[in-house]
């Protein structure tokens, strides 16, 4: 942790950064990956087990994302540390909100502690000191949502939350808090800046109720049965990109809406159900293709299996949204 970081108390505005330790020597990529979660996160201290660091790698992606910013962080497990020390050295103070993508991650802070799965979402504050524990699995995900302190505040009628708390297992609105931080997750390249800031905003409007403080909400800006229906169009699109002869009548049919509101669902959203399902198409391949248990498959057999029936067809779509075909792209990650 070097004090030339110089802006760390929150992302950089541009469209994105990555750290990727490939990019590096072997040597190098712990230092590497701990120079991107601190540009990205606010200053943090990883430690990792020394056979750990000589075998490290990592993937940090940072975006911002309308108040605050996304931070996506594939690695390899270990143990992450904020002390008074760090904290002291932030002028801003956010709360990080985690969608567990991968692993289990144990956060204690002030004197409780959650253990986030697949699929959890919980809320911790940077301005206390933390322990994020990796350890126990070989490998971690998460996407985490920086959440700019009165953002959050400004929705509550009560003091923030002081200790960690999995909001996702609320019982009336845990399920949609999960499924808009990952529509949010799975949309970028596809949404836009727009629709994405709008789902971030949703996402907190969300996250304040499941604390409890429902008054202090502007009812106005609460999500609406739109939005809940294009949330469960894109779950649908998602689960069902298999399919070849996926449209928006059969998605109309299964949801119990016209094809034409179909469509209309996602123009509100700045995209079109074709380009959200080439993407989450393209996504689930490059995720098959980086797979080590799929090397044995032709980049054919991916393509079918993955909806797309014209070869031809995938190959450009791919190349244009990796730069790179599909047979280099799986050469390169193995």
């Amino acid at each position: 942790m070097g004090n030339e970081i110089s802006e760390a108390s929150r992302p950089s505005l541009d469209w994105g950064h990555v750290w990727d330790t490939r990019d590096v020597r072997a040597a190098e990529a712990f230092d590497y990956y701990r120079e991107g979660i601190c540009q990205s996160f606010m200053e943090l201290v990883p430690e990792a087990e020394a056979g750990r660091r000589r075998a490290f790698s990592a993937r940090v992606e940072s975006h911002p994302l309308g108040e605050g910013a996304v931070n996506r962080v594939h690695a390899t497990s270990h143990l992450v540390l904020r002390t008074r020390r760090e904290i002291e050295r932030s002028p801003r103070e956010c709360f990080y909100l985690n969608l567990q993508l991968g692993g289990e991650c144990r956060i204690a802070q002030a004197g409780a502690e959650i253990a986030l799965r697949p699929g959890d979402v919980g809320i911790f504050d940077s301005g206390r000191p933390f322990a994020l524990e990796h350890r126990k699995l070989p490998s971690l995900g998460v996407a985490s949502f920086w959440v700019p302190k009165d953002a959050l505040g400004e929705r509550l009628s009560a003091p923030l939350p002081e200790a960690p708390r999995i909001v996702s297992r609320e019982p009336v609105l845990g399920g949609l808090i999960a499924e808009t931080a990952r529509s949010i997750h799975d949309g970028f390249g596809h949404l836009g800046e727009a629709s994405s800031g709008r789902l971030f905003s949703m996402l907190l409007d969300l996250t304040a109720m499941a604390l409890g403080h429902e008054t202090g909400t502007d009812v106005s800006r609460l999500p609406s049965r739109r939005d809940a229906q294009y949330l469960t169009l894109c779950r649908y699109v998602r689960r069902n990109h298999a399919d070849p002869g996926l449209d928006a009548a059969r998605c109309g049919q299964a949801l119990g809406i016209s094809p034409r509101y179909v469509q209309k669902l996602f123009a509100l959203n700045g995209t079109t159900l074709g380009a959200f399902l080439l993407e989450t198409r393209l996504h689930a391949a490059a995720t098959m293709l980086r797979a080590a248990a799929n090397s044995h498959l032709p980049v054919t057999s991916i393509a079918f299996s993955c909806g797309f029936s014209d070869l031809s067809h995938f190959g450009r779509a791919f190349r244009r949204r990796y730069e790179t075909t599909p047979g280099e792209w799986r050469r390169r990650l193995h």
